[in-house]
């Protein structure tokens, strides 16, 4: 499963509870919202925790489900309990596959990453969001004495998943950063440096905090096969007296 049942319930208490959670997921909302707005479908699941279920929203797609391994208070028809090893879904069912940070959680991404590619439709996308370990979250990651959450996860280079979803033939789309703002767990302080956002998208694309890729399952193209007619037709005729009887000309 993840590192532990533990770390994955302090993913989830952070993004409810502490101010950067709040506003990293306000963040990967909207730019989500922005890029998924044409992708449309009906099924889609998100592969994280209760609290990234607001993710879902931001796309057309009809029907939303949640799989996590946290067990949730919530009656809601749309949470699976499930362990991230072997994905409970069918393959090929899905239109679109969210995993926000889950592969930073786990002790085995590519194979998770394997599973949900698995799962997805040909044309279907799948959309990964990560900690981008050249950033200030980076640097905040290897500094911190304390390895809580976020800086207990793998922050995983996005060059390495591109390269896993292009040997799963995905193909990218889309690669998208956002969060140029250091990691300050202070609100008012926060604010004022969101000057930083726009500068850091303009100068400085690749060092933002976090990074979102789109990548869409290949259509694997059926080769023809040509059949080669070995029987000779030469001595049979077809009744025309009784339907489907076919006889052989006497000589």
């Amino acid at each position: 499963m993840a590192h532990g049942y533990r770390t994955l319930q302090h993913w989830n208490h952070w993004l409810a509870h502490e101010f950067l959670g709040h506003n990293l997921l306000e963040s990967e909302q909207q730019l989500l919202s922005r890029l998924l707005n044409n992708h449309f479908g009906k099924q889609a699941v998100l592969l994280g925790v209760p609290q990234q279920y607001a993710l879902l929203n931001t796309t057309p797609v009809v029907c939303h489900s949640l799989l996590t391994p946290i067990i949730h208070n919530e009656k809601n028809s749309h949470y699976i309990e499930g362990d991230f090893h072997e994905l409970p879904i069918l393959t090929g069912s899905m239109d679109l596959v969210l995993l926000p940070h889950t592969l930073e959680f786990v002790d085995h991404p590519r194979q998770l990453l394997s599973e949900a590619c698995r799962i997805v439709k040909p044309e279907g996308l799948i959309v990964i969001t990560g900690f981008n370990p050249y950033s200030a979250w980076g640097v905040k990651k290897i500094w911190s004495k304390h390895k809580i959450s976020p800086s207990s996860g793998h922050f995983l280079q996005a060059s390495h998943l591109k390269r896993w979803l292009q040997l799963a033939d995905f193909a990218l789309e889309k690669q998208k950063y956002t969060l140029f703002r250091p990691p300050i767990n202070h609100p008012t302080l926060y604010q004022k440096l969101h000057f930083l956002e726009s500068i850091g998208s303009m100068c400085l694309p690749f060092l933002g905090g976090v990074y979102i890729l789109l990548a869409r399952a290949k259509v694997i193209p059926l080769t023809p096969i040509r059949l080669k007619w070995t029987q000779q037709l030469s001595g049979i005729r077809i009744s025309t007296t009784i339907p489907g009887n076919i006889a052989r000309q006497s000589k």
